[in-house]
């Protein structure tokens, strides 16, 4: 008994990619996809890197860049064969046409292909290195003297109240040292914050970058270890779209006592 043929979705993309669309439609999408992978790499490439200076940063840029890459891929495809249909069936102006948008095709998707899929390499290395990081998020203990508190890992939501109830809890430590790539930035004003109003001394182990440096910097006296390094960078946008709060930023760090 013969089986019966797919439907929805599915046979309607396989009908596209076998270029059973409109040639002027296919066309179409195949330019939206190629836009919005234009704006993808625009956003996550102009920061020089500070994206992938965490784990959950280099996921969101492997995320931003698969979607729009796959788009147009597909869309490439399907715009591909409908043109090479149209080209066939119709006259020559339209055939002329079809030929030129098949060149345009190939010029602007296989770079960008090539470009994009190439980029995500090392975002998508060091996020599968940071898997436990993300898995786990911050770890925080008092040593033994009670009267150091160690801070590490990526910042994530609730690490602020957890910071602020070990401090509650032994009054006795007297500096919290941070050993973090970042993260959550209203997080690492909170604890920032409660350093301040504690009176507590901050220390860097190992690194301390984006966000950890604004917890950092709110303690009564600030050391740096041996071979410990400090990452300061202004707001960066992740899309186009979000809002870059620099000044809402250098408020905190007036609020704290820093100099502007």
């Amino acid at each position: 008994m013969p089986s019966s043929p797919p439907k929805g979705s599915v046979s309607g993309l396989r009908r596209f990619l076998a270029g059973g669309y409109p040639a002027a439609m296919a066309f179409a999408l195949y330019a939206a996809s190629l836009a919005a992978l234009c704006v993808a790499l625009y956003e996550c490439n102009r920061r020089d890197g500070t994206l992938e200076e965490s784990a959950s940063g280099s996921l969101l840029f492997v995320v931003l860049l698969t979607i729009p890459f796959l788009c147009l891929l597909l869309t490439g495809w399907g715009a591909y064969f409908s043109l090479v249909r149209a080209k066939r069936a119709s006259g020559v102006l339209t055939a002329n046409l079809s030929e030129l948008a098949q060149i345009i095709v190939w010029v602007t998707g296989l770079p960008l292909v090539l470009f994009s899929f190439l980029g995500q390499f090392p975002a998508a290395a060091y996020v599968l290195t940071q898997v436990p990081r993300l898995s786990h998020g911050p770890l925080w203990h008092v040593t033994s003297d009670q009267r150091l508190l160690h801070v590490t890992g990526e910042f994530t939501a609730g690490i602020a109240e957890a910071v602020e109830q070990s401090l509650a809890a032994t009054r006795s430590v007297r500096i919290v040292v941070f050993e973090s790539p970042g993260g959550d930035i209203e997080e690492a004003m909170k604890i920032g914050r409660y350093i301040k109003q504690s009176g507590l001394e901050t220390g860097v182990a190992t690194e301390c970058s984006s966000a950890c440096t604004y917890s950092f910097i709110a303690g009564r006296e600030r050391i740096l270890l041996p071979g410990a390094q400090l990452g300061f960078h202004a707001c960066q946008k992740v899309v186009w779209y979000s809002p870059c709060e620099n000044q809402k930023y250098s408020r905190y760090l007036v609020a704290i006592g820093i100099e502007m």
